[in-house]
């Protein structure tokens, strides 16, 4: 009987240690599954929808700010604070407000909030390339729950635009509580999570709101954290310290063969060039800028640097925009091709430029094989490399050869695409670096924008990309691709090509 009673003591203790070590050995079945914590490439700037327009800030606003109308997958305008809206003429739309919805601190949305937010936005030179067009003077309340937005110019990517988080709506009483200057570290919303708290450089808390509109998220906490290594955010994902990561390149296959984790991928709006200045000596010869195309080995980058990430391009385009024109024969490699042109323009013998990159580690590897590539040819690249402050001066004023740089279509557009890159008005910082000035653009991109007909737009897009594709401004390299990594019981991460993901969809398995 003592022999028995021992062996059962042992037996039970043994169980209740397994059941222990089961309990907390992976962190899966001890999870909170009422707290996200997802590990972000950098901290927000601001919080205040209009106060800047940089990609890491919106990633953090989006989860407390709407819009009047959101885009699917494909590009189709969708309700999210507008019921209906339709055009009233080529400068005007109306919109009907979702009624009963009601701010974070317990305010309803009316229209004078819409219409408040609205020309706040299209005054705020900050966000003015996505909000310029809207005129702050032709917004109008109609009524409660309905208003109306005009444009300056009769504008067609008027809806995609109207989607950006430029355009979110804001608590006019918050914004005049907390002033302009402090509504960024107070922001009040109307979206799924409320401000909780922001440690500079460390994380940004959300909490759900309880009052929310639309499907509440499942879980009550969500903390988005600033981990600017990759490293930092890899090694966090794999233990279990965060849920999701934005992820780069060179990680994604540690995370696809890594047993507790996902990848998860989707091609984004961004493209990657380099680009000429083309009012400076020798890089105004489009012979010149076609000879670097053909001398520089596209694929080669895209296989080696960028590791197949993302897909090469034939236009300034990627495919999921509208208006992309995807059947263009890009200038193939061919160094021979690239040494005619060059004796064509009077340099047989090659020349020296100066190619000018910002501090991003890829960026410089770019710059680099370009050195390389341009070297066999006989042109001579001094790369000058700065912090990307520096960077962002020094080619809006023009002071290079060449630079390294990217853009992202961010609005699903072809004018956004387009338009900011290529148009005499928008030369230094609003997007023209290259400074190209072809009249005959201006007139196409011009009526691309101001046409309401599709079929006409399309026709109008083809033909711009077609003579980009000769004048030769930039080289395209690639475009990117938005990753994350994700722990196997983390479902619906809604990845988006903005890069603007919103993660109020995310269930535990």
């Amino acid at each position: 009987m003592k022999s028995y009673s021992r062996r059962f003591i042992f037996c039970s203790f043994f169980f209740v240690l397994i059941a222990a070590l089961v309990g907390c050995g992976n962190g899966i079945s001890q999870r909170n599954t009422n707290r996200l914590v997802v590990g972000m490439e950098g901290d927000a700037v601001s919080l205040d929808p209009h106060a800047s327009n940089i990609t890491i800030s919106s990633q953090y606003k989006v989860q407390m700010f709407e819009t009047l109308i959101n885009l699917d997958k494909d590009g189709n305008a969708i309700g999210v604070l507008a019921n209906d809206w339709r055009r009233i003429d080529d400068y005007t739309y109306e919109f009907d407000l979702k009624e009963g919805v009601y701010f974070h601190n317990g305010e309803e949305m009316i229209a004078e909030d819409v219409a408040f937010s609205i020309r706040r936005a299209a005054s705020s030179p900050q966000v003015a390339a996505i909000m310029g067009d809207f005129d702050p003077e032709g917004v109008e309340v109609v009524d409660q729950y309905t208003v109306r937005i005009r444009t300056h110019e009769p504008f067609a990517p008027f809806l995609n635009n109207l989607a950006h988080p430029a355009a979110a709506v804001l608590s006019q009483l918050a914004v005049e509580y907390y002033g302009d200057e402090n509504f960024g570290h107070n922001p009040v919303g109307t979206g799924p999570f409320e401000f909780v708290n922001w440690v500079a450089g460390n994380h940004v808390e959300f909490i759900r709101f309880e009052n929310y509109h639309g499907e509440l998220p499942v879980f009550e906490t969500l903390i988005m954290r600033s981990m600017i290594e990759p490293s930092t955010r890899l090694v966090s994902l794999e233990t279990g310290d965060i849920d999701i990561a934005i992820i780069g390149r060179n990680d994604m296959n540690r995370v696809k063969n890594h047993n507790d984790l996902n990848l998860e991928r989707l091609i984004n709006y961004q493209i990657f060039y380099v680009g000429f200045n083309t009012r400076r000596n020798r890089m105004d010869d489009v012979r010149i800028r076609q000879a670097i195309n053909y001398a520089i080995n596209v694929d080669e980058i895209h296989e080696t640097v960028m590791l197949g990430v993302g897909e090469t391009l034939s236009s300034p385009l990627t495919s999921n925009v509208f208006g992309a024109r995807t059947d263009l024969p890009p200038h193939p490699f061919n160094q021979e091709r690239a040494r005619e042109l060059l004796a064509q323009a009077g340099y047989a013998d090659g020349f020296t430029a100066n190619l000018i990159v910002n501090e991003f580690p890829e960026r410089n590897e770019w710059a680099e094989i370009v050195q390389n590539q341009l070297g066999q040819v006989g042109i001579k690249i001094e790369i000058t490399s700065v912090d990307n402050a520096q960077f962002l001066d020094e080619t809006a004023e023009g002071n290079y050869d060449m630079f390294v740089l990217a853009w992202t279509s961010v609005t699903g557009d072809a004018d956004y695409g387009l338009f900011p890159l290529f148009h005499s008005s928008n030369h230094g910082a609003p997007g023209n670096r290259t400074f190209f000035n072809d009249p005959e653009m201006d007139d196409l991109l011009e009526r691309a924008r101001s046409s309401f007909d599709n079929e006409e737009r399309i026709e109008l897009y083809d033909e711009i990309q077609e003579r980009l594709v000769e004048a030769a401004p930039m080289v395209l390299l690639a475009s990117g691709e938005i990753m994350a990594g994700v722990r196997n019981d983390v479902r619906n991460v809604n990845l988006a090509p903005t890069n603007h993901v919103r993660f109020h969809t995310v269930t535990f398995d």
